[in-house]
């Protein structure tokens, strides 16, 4: 107890009004002193309770006849009443050191298997998980005294093998009993969600498919499939699953999210994550419907990869039936409940509604229309014509020593912009177009403007066509004498796509100069491997067509920028115009001048290959 400060004794002495009382140098060293001495007296602490002596119950540590000597079975105790208490210190070395001695002194001692569980908590203290699940595992065989016991046993075992990333880490959740104790079964409802949380969805699929109906642990897989599905913007599917997880016996956490899973308020859940669109034409016709089917797989691997790093992303998609005038409506009901951005629509025409129907900034990322709507700010397209793919092909042409060129393509929309786009960066770098000639689509027989290239010789043919066109095309340049001429024959990239390559013939192909987005980065861009990988981990099938990877990066760009812009339209919209060398699994992307292009390179196709060139 702290004293009171001493009060003077000595007798007062008068002194003047408003003038300190002064008191002598050696009485204020005095004074501090014994203050000192009285601050400093502070009463001894209470001796700590010893702690609670260990009850013997249970078998031995070892088999076969049992040691019941009084004095051996009282040193037991003593030690592992020593271990449990240096353990409750945070001491767990000290409490490893008394398991081990009671395992090596008294194995033969009734009650020693506490030693086993002992042993296990000290390694799980120290986060030595490979070893806490050895010694729990033997605790467990030889069978603690009480069913309370085990189902601790059982909980510290999944506990164990969870945070070791140990085997069967998540199946040991599914031994604990369905009646255990209640502290036992929240606790193993909790790390059942934060295992399944950090389950990929392709994972969770096959565990909801084939674990047991635990009716407290396997709801939780339920909701957190629930829940990606809500993501996914599968509701019907979401409903679903929550549905069947409230017909066990889910606890109060589990079954407050499966309710608000059943009910659609994913938002509930207190998921930070931002809102992106789609509008896909899955109820048109069939080449539509497919053409949406893989896109949406696309995205869906890109949304599962945000949500496993951490960036859960909420997906509604809508569908506009193949109407352009549906879109409209479509768009606006997305930008009103906030989406950050939208993929899609994929026709030309779907995308010029979209563009015209916001009201704000709402960016928007077709995957695959042909054309983007002219002075519409914001709408990209990642099959649209790219501006770096006719600028390379300028470029080389001119460093192959081409001055002049003819150019042919087919009268479409898409292709007149690209020959646009050619011609003038041609000129710019000094070139001249001496013809532009057109074909109506679905041409077979080009006599006439191969004719008109043999009467002009220029020094070079730009054949700007659609994939389908190049072998059509390829095929009669020689037989109406062009490649008799001494003539440069260049093609944009549809020449090197896989389709051409492996399909039209070399002694059609062989020698022409054309761009390629690969850059030798892989068969199509650097994420290409790495899609494919987690699109055929996560649907469980092959991969046969490219198509999905527009769907897949359409989505990581859109998610990158509203990472980047704060999840709002206006700060995605910026972050996407600030896109550079985007590495993607159909290219390298930027974003200049408002489009969206790919990184090209020069390139002279040989023997189905597209061998980069320098001239």
């Amino acid at each position: 107890m702290i004293r009171d400060f001493p009060r003077s004794r000595g007798r007062s002495t008068a002194q003047p009004v408003g003038r300190p009382r002064l008191v002598p140098l050696a009485g204020l060293i005095l004074l501090f002193l014994v203050a000192s001495c009285h601050l400093g007296e502070v009463a001894p602490e209470p001796p700590a309770p010893a702690p609670d002596r260990v009850a013997m119950d249970g078998p031995a540590l070892a088999d076969g006849p049992e040691d019941r000597d009084a004095d051996r079975m009282d040193e037991a105790a003593r030690l592992l009443t020593q271990g449990e208490d240096a353990l409750n210190r945070d001491d767990p070395g000290t409490a490893l050191s008394r398991s081990r001695e009671v395992a090596n002194r008294f194995a033969d001692v009734p009650g020693t298997l506490q030693a086993r569980w002992l042993e296990a908590r000290a390694h799980g203290a120290m986060e030595e998980w490979e070893e806490a699940a050895v010694a729990v595992e033997a605790y467990l065989d030889r069978g603690p005294a009480t069913s309370e016991a085990r189902a601790e046993g059982l909980l510290f075992r999944a506990r164990a093998r969870i945070s070791g990333s140990l085997d069967g880490a998540i199946e040991s959740l599914f031994d604990l009993p369905e009646d255990g104790p209640t502290e036992v079964m929240d606790q193993g409802e909790e790390l059942a969600e934060n295992a399944a949380s950090r389950l990929d969805l392709s994972a969770l699929r096959d565990l909801v498919a084939e674990a047991p109906p635990h009716p407290r642990i396997y709801p939780v897989f339920q909701v957190e499939l629930s829940v990606r599905r809500a993501l996914l913007g599968d509701e019907a599917g979401s409903r679903e699953m929550a549905e069947a997880a409230l017909e066990l016996s889910p606890g109060d956490r589990t079954a407050e999210r499966a309710r608000a899973l059943r009910e659609g308020r994913v938002d509930d859940l207190g998921l930070a994550m931002v809102s992106v669109g789609a509008v896909f034409s899955e109820g048109g016709p069939p080449s539509l419907r497919n053409l949406s089917s893989e896109i949406r797989s696309g995205v869906e691997v890109a949304l599962t990869e945000a949500e496993q790093s951490g960036h859960p992303v909420r997906f509604e998609v809508l569908d506009d039936q193949a109407s352009s005038s549906r879109v409209t409506d479509l768009v606006r009901q997305l930008e009103a409940s906030g989406a950050a951005g939208v993929i899609g629509p994929l026709e030309v025409d779907g995308l010029r509604s979209a563009a015209g129907a916001r009201q704000g900034t709402l960016p928007i990322i077709s995957p695959t229309a042909r054309m983007v709507p002219d002075g519409a700010s914001g709408v990209f397209s990642l099959a649209g014509v790219d501006p770096g793919s006719t600028r390379t092909l300028a470029r080389l042409a001119r460093n192959a020593g081409v001055r002049n060129v003819i150019i042919l393509h087919p009268r479409t929309e898409e292709m007149q912009e690209e020959a646009r786009f050619f011609r003038t960066a041609f000129e710019e770098a000094g070139g001249s177009v001496t013809r532009t000639l057109m074909y109506a689509p679905g041409t077979t027989n080009f006599a006439e403007p191969f004719e008109e290239v043999v009467r002009l010789a220029p020094q070079g043919l730009v054949l700007l066509l659609p994939g389908e066109d190049v072998e059509l095309v390829a095929t009669q340049v020689a037989y109406f004498g062009v490649d008799d001429l001494d003539i440069t024959i260049l093609g944009n990239d549809a020449w090197t796509s896989e389709q051409v390559l492996q399909h039209v013939s070399p002694r059609h192909t062989d020698g022409v100069l054309s761009v390629s987005s690969r850059g030798g980065s892989g068969p199509y861009g650097p994420e290409w491997e790495r899609f494919v990988e987690r699109y055929e981990d996560q649907f469980r099938r092959t991969l046969r067509s490219p198509v999905p990877a527009l769907g897949y990066d359409a989505a990581r760009l859109l998610l990158h920028a509203s990472r980047e812009g704060g999840g709002t339209p206006e700060g995605t919209a910026r972050a996407l115009e600030a896109i550079r060398d985007f590495p993607g699994a159909t290219g390298v992307l930027s974003v200049e001048n408002g489009r969206l292009q790919r990184s090209f390179i020069p390139v002279r196709i040989q023997n189905r290959r597209a061998v980069p060139y320098n001239p």
